[in-house]
């Protein structure tokens, strides 16, 4: 039984009756979740009520049908030329639970497709505690060198954008750091003397002057970074 409908009073089964063709209503009417919900509780916490008097009818007429079973089944062995139907038993109430969770709350599980390694069609799981529907997608089970080509292929593509966005900082001034701005530097820095100075548009997009030291050690440091990036790859 879910935990969280039992805590719904008798009076509250009393006060409404709801099925779950008035929660699938709501779901449709687009109604908030939070009344969705608790729509849910009260329809389940009805059928259950159903159900355990139901249960109750069953299990007292079992007594009875036993009793004329076992009352058949005797006459029929002491009077082989005249015998009696023997009753069926009663088939015992079952809780219903494919329109329960049709009106559970859709949650939509992530997978990485291009990784899975399991082939397995789509499913749904349900969780009858929380009145969620877990939808899982479609997979198809991958060998380890198609695994091993999408991580390598992920992984350039990830460094690539890491390098475009290297930064670095010299006496107070951001330089951009990727592969193009590195080039840039180093004609600056071959072009320039000790004493001269480099207009240059730092990572704020603002100007700044400056020198073949701070270029040179902007460039050293965008070089360090980028080595660190292809380095983490092994």
């Amino acid at each position: 039984m879910n935990t969280e409908v039992d805590n719904f009073s008798a009076d509250a089964v009393e006060a409404s009756t709801v099925g779950y063709a008035d929660v699938q209503t709501k779901i449709m009417l687009r109604h908030p979740q939070e009344q969705i919900d608790e729509a849910l509780r009260l329809a389940i916490l009805q059928e259950e009520a159903a159900y355990r008097e139901a249960h109750a009818a069953w299990q007292s007429a079992m007594t009875e049908v036993q009793a004329q079973i076992a009352e058949a089944q005797a006459h029929n062995a002491a009077n082989p030329d005249e015998l009696r139907p023997v009753p069926p038993l009663p088939a015992e109430p079952m809780l219903d639970l494919q329109a329960r969770r049709a009106c559970y709350r859709a949650a939509h599980v992530e997978v990485d497709l291009a990784l899975s390694t399991e082939t397995k069609d789509a499913h749904i799981e349900y969780d009858d505690d929380a009145l969620v529907a877990y939808h899982h997608p479609a997979t198809v089970s991958h060998t380890a060198q198609q695994l091993a080509d999408t991580k390598r292929e992920r992984f350039k593509s990830q460094r690539a954008a890491n390098v475009s966005s290297i930064t670095v900082e010299v006496d107070g001034l951001t330089f951009d750091g990727d592969e193009q701005s590195q080039q840039r530097m180093v004609r600056a820095i071959l072009l320039m003397t000790e004493n001269d100075t480099q207009r240059w548009v730092l990572a704020n997009n603002t100007v700044a002057d400056v020198t073949k030291a701070q270029l040179t050690q902007a460039c050293l440091l965008a070089a360090t970074q980028q080595s660190d990036l292809w380095i983490e790859s092994n």
